[in-house]
């Protein structure tokens, strides 16, 4: 059963988007060492301060910890930050423009009862793996924070009309707003009546929930559960540490987008682009596309021939795009053993168990430190023609079906399968797990 309830968000004392612009940062795993020396330079109450920044990116000492802990509770006590009165759900809706297109993206946040993954029906399923790292320096956070500062992103069927509740309640003008980052508009509306939030509840209560964004953040709050159980009293699902604040948006939502995950490589790793293209031809057919890269075309055309094979590209100066389509015996390559048939078609698992792990030696304990990823193909291209890196493996899009039935086989894809756009703001709401 997917359990929510309501609860009293701590939320910034401000009323002016202009403010509140200056307080808010991208999910905590996507900011660089520069991002954040610019949000700390922003403002002195950024939100940066307290879910401190990527350890994927810098060390972080016992002290950062121990000063978001400090942070967050002088903001509390100075009134920067205050807690709601009245328990609610938050209606969160994105405005963006994609290839033309105006979208909206609805879901609402809510505290959502923690299960570990593994139940099919009503349960929360994962879709990729995680890394230990991220996972320590996020128990450490919350240890010391005892709070919630950002949101598992997760993902439901819509089998009951709960969309109909959302737009209704989002009819109003939004109770607070901020455009970022340029060009995302991000509203929320506060929703404290108990016979809107019951009915959301019962809409719910037999759905399946996917994590979209947040397998690191949602393994770590199973941990500070199991960790906090024998030191805070109560039944299991009574106690604030059982639940974790997320950020539900049904499947069918018409604003729900993935995008691709492209893999670059620098030069220690590729040496000879010659010899990787041909050992690439061993696993399928390699085209050339006939023109340079550029605006939009390569990767349209990228994605017809993904229609009929598994394909993905690979440039190794920013000019020259080939792509390899998979050939279909490749599905009986003892290299896929153990994974489904679901998996074995999917370009992002092809990749790795046929070419990063075999050609590279560069396993998923390795991933992190062996690979830098984007989301943005121009961003690749321009980053190999400046020479700063020896190739890149460009991705299709996942597509949501199959995140579905992956995951439903209780399967795991690799890192970074999937990146939804746009990514949720981090400083809209905090969830103190110390008390409802």
């Amino acid at each position: 059963m997917a359990k929510i309830r309501p609860f009293r968000a701590v939320r910034y004392n401000l009323s002016s988007p202009q403010a509140f612009k200056k307080v808010v940062a991208p999910p905590y795993d996507v900011i660089s060492t520069q991002q954040k020396r610019q949000l700390q330079a922003e403002d002195a109450k950024n939100v940066i301060r307290l879910i401190i920044g990527n350890p994927s990116c810098e060390i972080h000492q016992p002290s950062d910890y121990s000063k978001a802990k400090k942070t967050f509770q002088d903001w509390q006590r100075t009134k920067v930050l205050q807690r709601e009165e009245t328990p609610a759900v938050y209606i969160y809706r994105q405005t963006f423009h994609l290839d033309g297109k105006k979208l909206n993206r609805t879901g609402f946040i809510a505290l959502s009862q923690l299960t570990p993954f593994g139940k099919k029906k009503g349960g929360i399923l994962a879709h990729e793996h995680t890394l230990s790292g991220p996972k320590a320096d996020r128990l450490k956070l919350t240890k010391a924070a005892q709070a919630n500062f950002s949101c598992i992103f997760s993902l439901y069927p819509d089998r009951k009309g709960t969309g109909g509740l959302l737009k209704k309640a989002s009819s109003r003008k939004a109770d607070f707003s901020v455009e970022y980052p340029k060009g995302i508009q991000n509203q929320v509306w506060v929703v404290t009546d108990p016979l809107w939030i019951k009915d959301l509840q019962h809409q719910v209560k037999d759905a399946t929930l996917f994590i979209a964004d947040g397998h690191h953040r949602y393994e770590t709050a199973l941990n500070y559960q199991h960790l906090m159980s024998r030191r805070v009293k109560g039944a299991m699902g009574t106690r604030p540490i059982d639940f974790v604040q997320m950020m539900l948006v049904a499947m069918e939502d018409p604003g729900l987008v993935i995008l691709p995950t492209h893999r670059m490589l620098p030069a220690r790793i590729v040496t000879s682009p010659a010899l990787l293209l041909s050992r690439l031809s061993s696993l399928g057919e390699v085209h050339p596309y006939p023109k340079t890269i550029s605006g939009s075309a390569p990767w349209k055309w990228l994605e017809k021939l993904g229609k009929t094979h598994s394909t993905l590209g690979i440039s190794f100066d920013g000019k020259k795009l080939y792509a390899l389509q998979f050939s279909k015996t490749v599905e009986k390559s003892p290299l896929l053993h153990d994974v489904s048939s679901a998996q074995r078609k999917l370009d992002v698992t092809l990749l790795h168990r046929l070419i990063l792990e075999p050609f590279f030696g560069i396993t998923k304990e390795k991933v992190e430190h062996e690979i830098t990823f984007t989301s943005r193909a121009e961003e690749a291209v321009v980053k190999l023609r400046k020479k700063e890196f020896a190739a890149v493996f460009f991705l299709n899009p996942t597509r949501i079906e199959q995140l579905r039935e992956i995951a439903m086989n209780q399967e795991r894809m690799p890192q970074k399968s999937t990146y939804f756009y746009p990514k949720l703001v981090t400083g809209l709401v905090f969830n103190r797990l110390d008390s409802f």
